[in-house]
């Protein structure tokens, strides 16, 4: 297990993804100030309840381990910070926010590739849904890039999956890819179809 400064967030990040975060909050400034001078790596997780501002927060357990890769002040007291998120972890420990929070905490490996389990099963589902979103005006159509879905990898397709952040957590915290995969594509297939009732509805009031 090691120690490694945590920052909460209202939202799943998976390893691969780009996290692009605006900074305010003191503890925070604090924490991202010192991991840009010595250390640039630290982990998010998905808050159960409560707020990432201000503390008072429930946190789950499985989060990302993530290294900055740029950063940019805004002004006084704001700051730009782009990160990547590089593997999974899991929470072993909450240690006492002094001022952020801390954890103590262990880093999962995952075999992770381009041709995971049920991989073209996935990728006709994600199209069906951003087709879907597409025609019902929820997306512009430029956000449906059919041949880059092509070259994702397992982790990627879960980011870019239309789920809700409770769904994508239990994507992340998934034991092996054949779970994640079968579970995806279980997912995908119930949102399509809602969306596919969605759209009906609206056809009708049309």
């Amino acid at each position: 297990m090691m120690k490694l400064a945590m920052f909460p967030l209202g939202s799943v990040l998976f390893p691969g993804s780009v996290l692009p975060l605006r900074i305010f909050e003191s503890r925070y400034l604090q924490l991202f100030a010192e991991l840009i001078q010595k250390d640039s790596t630290f982990g998010t997780c998905l808050i159960e309840k409560g707020h990432e501002v201000g503390g008072q927060d429930s946190r789950f357990s499985y989060g990302t381990l993530c290294k900055i890769t740029g950063s940019k002040e805004l002004g006084e007291n704001q700051l730009a910070v782009e990160s990547l998120g590089v593997k999974r972890i899991m929470v072993k420990k909450w240690l006492p926010d002094n001022p952020y929070p801390v954890a103590q905490i262990e880093e999962l490996e995952d075999s992770e590739n381009r041709d995971f389990q049920l991989k073209r099963e996935i990728i006709e589902e994600l199209e069906r849904c951003y087709v879907l979103l597409v025609q019902m005006g929820a997306i512009p159509a430029e956000s449906l890039n059919i041949q880059a879905l092509e070259e994702v990898d397992l982790f990627t397709a879960c980011a870019l999956a239309p789920l809700g952040q409770l769904d994508k957590y239990k994507l992340l915290s998934a034991e092996s890819a054949k779970e994640r995969s079968s579970l995806l594509l279980a997912q995908i297939i119930s949102e399509r179809e809602t969306l596919a009732a969605m759209s009906r509805l609206q056809q009708e009031e049309i």
